[in-house]
């Protein structure tokens, strides 16, 4: 029977504290940031890229542990700066992909924007942009539009109709003149019932992109098309449900049965 290789990078990063063993190294599939050690701005932004700036790969038959930035502009981080000055290399600034070429970095943009968003620092998001790609953001915004804090009163959005706006507005996004075409792009309205019978009415985006879904998360909003219910859930309204049934037509018919204007 083959004796595995010796786990030379695991043991090291064992021995210098950044892991309590290689089993819990092998868990979490990345080097963080200890609570205590201090961070200026705006490597302290509430980010998952920036609490997590080192993924890890771990050994795979012949493939030695490897190690790497989630994104190459986390060179500059203090905590890598420290973690490279213990083990006395540098750090691969292209990640750590697995034999199958997955590497967590994509995800962890998606972290950055999402996480400032919904953490209400969506002006430090623009900010710090370079450290996510610009459908990331977009989606961001979507997910901030669709869903809210369990905390907040409100229950209306992690993120507010204007600051979704200024958000895209940012990006030279263009602001489809069609408002209703892009919300039907979406999945047609379908029912979900509960247990208790409560119904809700999901919004599925279907294949649209970044930009378009975003846009049509904004446009539901203010036109009504959709509502946040009293968990903050963002769903198809009544309205949004009658006029997504009428399809191009002008008039649409309510559920009192009158016949109204698809303004």
């Amino acid at each position: 029977m083959d004796t595995p290789p010796l786990d030379i990078l695991g043991v090291a990063l064992v021995e210098k504290g950044f892991a309590p063993n290689l089993a819990i190294l092998d868990i979490n599939n990345s080097l963080s940031v200890p609570h205590d050690f201090e961070l200026p701005a705006p490597w302290n932004l509430p980010s998952r890229m920036f609490r997590f700036p080192i993924e890890v790969c771990r050994p795979d038959g012949d493939q030695p542990r490897k190690i790497g930035l989630r994104h190459p502009l986390l060179a500059g981080h203090p905590y890598v700066q420290h973690v490279e000055s213990l083990l006395g290399f540098e750090i691969d600034h292209n990640g750590a992909p697995n034999r199958h070429g997955y590497s967590s970095g994509p995800t962890a943009c998606w972290w950055h924007a999402v996480d400032l968003v919904t953490a209400g620092k969506w002006r430090e998001l623009l900010a710090t942009r370079e450290f996510t790609a610009p459908e990331c953001i977009m989606n961001a915004v979507a997910y901030g539009c669709r869903y809210s804090h369990h905390e907040d009163r409100r229950a209306a959005g992690y993120i507010t109709i204007a600051e979704a706006r200024a958000v895209m507005r940012e990006f030279g996004a263009t602001e489809p003149a069609e408002r209703g075409a892009i919300i039907r792009s979406f999945s047609a309205p379908s029912v979900c019932r509960q247990e208790k019978g409560a119904e809700h009415w999901p919004i599925n985006t279907g294949r649209q992109c970044a930009e378009d879904i975003a846009w049509g998360m904004i446009f539901g909003i203010e036109d009504g098309w959709f509502r946040y219910d009293r968990a903050g859930f963002l769903q198809w309204s009544e309205l949004g449900r009658e006029r997504y049934a009428a399809g191009d037509s002008a008039t649409y018919m309510q559920a009192s049965g009158q016949a109204a204007f698809a303004f």
